[in-house]
């Protein structure tokens, strides 16, 4: 039980704070619709995972060396701000129907494997599973099946989060105007372009 609420805490910690990919579910289920946020959010939910899983494997013991960690922060930084260009550069059309999201937009699963590169490659994420690194090594030698719990309590923490904040936006979209969401996109679209330089000069300063 301690090692799922371990789990949930570093789920909830890792989702909650406002960040790229809050930013761009908040976007994403705006413009195309829930069902499109909750699935970005699920493939950032898998990159959780799977920074998780390295971590209690010691794989991301690689990230010590300073070359490592600048060059993947590098590369989290042109996929923050590729995605910020996409936002600012795209037409802000308000979805009213499911058949229209599903014509206007790519597949459920390419939005899952943007979700997943967003949050496998963002700098921040790189930075917080990093800092938690050593309570996770403590906390996969406090028995067999610790991993596996501390897993089902961050996928139970960033999923339930998800499924929170795409489910606020689904019921009050329909408020939101033409122009709010192209206010909505540009706003967005510097964010992500803020986290992205934000994100280079951690890395490389």
């Amino acid at each position: 039980m301690a090692q799922l609420i371990f789990g949930l805490l570093l789920g909830w910690g890792v989702a909650i704070p406002l960040g790229p990919m809050n930013l761009e579910i908040i976007r994403r289920s705006l413009r195309y619709g829930s069902l499109y946020g909750l699935a970005l959010g699920t493939g950032a939910c898998s990159a959780d995972i799977t920074f998780l899983f390295l971590l209690s494997m010691g794989a991301l013991t690689i990230l010590k060396y300073q070359l490592v960690l600048q060059i993947v922060g590098v590369l989290g930084s042109l996929i923050l701000a590729y995605f910020g260009y996409c936002a600012l550069t795209m037409r802000s059309r308000m979805r009213t129907s499911v058949e229209q999201e599903v014509q206007e937009t790519y597949p459920l699963f390419r939005h899952m494997a943007e979700g997943y590169v967003l949050t496998f490659f963002n700098p921040f994420s790189i930075l917080f599973w990093s800092s938690v690194s050593s309570q996770i090594a403590i906390n996969a030698q406090s028995g067999h099946y610790a991993v596996l719990y501390t897993g089902m309590g961050v996928l139970l923490g960033t999923f339930s989060w998800n499924i929170g904040l795409t489910t606020f936006i689904h019921f009050t979209r329909h408020r939101i105007s033409e122009n709010a969401m192209r206010i909505l996109n540009i706003v967005g679209g510097l964010m992500l372009m803020g986290f992205a330089i934000a994100g280079l000069y951690k890395v490389i300063i």
